[in-house]
């Protein structure tokens, strides 16, 4: 894991229940609606991520939605379904928590939007579920934007 990815781990471990708040009011600095692709990893114990991350309304900087996902882990396929609440920080970055009704702690994210001509993206995007005793599940995350404006 590179330096930069640790300390993000680390920012994320420190302020893992809600995204930072408050968001801005003004104007969007980069426009989130739509539905995306999402496909991450866990750490430990080791499994992957996939489904849809469908942002439904923005207004400034904060936005929410949904994340449906499939989690495959060494046990089988788990669905893990729930609302997410967020914040376009800037132009480049998205802080985000999506809480799924079957677990007691909310998944915050944390990555990098790239705008381009032929396709949208979140990506370096790094993920921690923790409880009250500290971090439960770590991992990375990408999406790619299928529909939107």
């Amino acid at each position: 894991m590179t330096r930069g990815r640790c300390a993000m781990l680390a920012a994320l471990v420190w302020g893992c229940a809600a995204p930072v708040s408050p968001c801005g009011t003004g104007l969007a600095p980069v426009d989130l609606l739509g539905t995306w692709t999402y496909e991450g990893d866990q750490s430990a114990p080791p499994a992957t991520l996939s489904g849809t991350l469908t942002i439904t309304s923005q207004a400034g900087q904060a936005f929410t939605g949904t994340l449906d996902v499939t989690q495959m882990d060494g046990s089988g396929s788990h669905p893990l379904s729930g609302p997410v609440t967020g914040c376009a920080l800037d132009a480049a970055s998205v802080d985000f928590s999506a809480l799924f009704t079957v677990e007691a702690a909310a998944r915050r994210h944390l990555g990098t939007v790239k705008m381009g001509v032929t396709m949208d993206s979140i990506t370096n995007g790094t993920w921690v579920e923790s409880g009250s005793s500290g971090p439960i599940a770590s991992g990375t995350f990408k999406s790619a934007r299928q529909s939107g404006p």
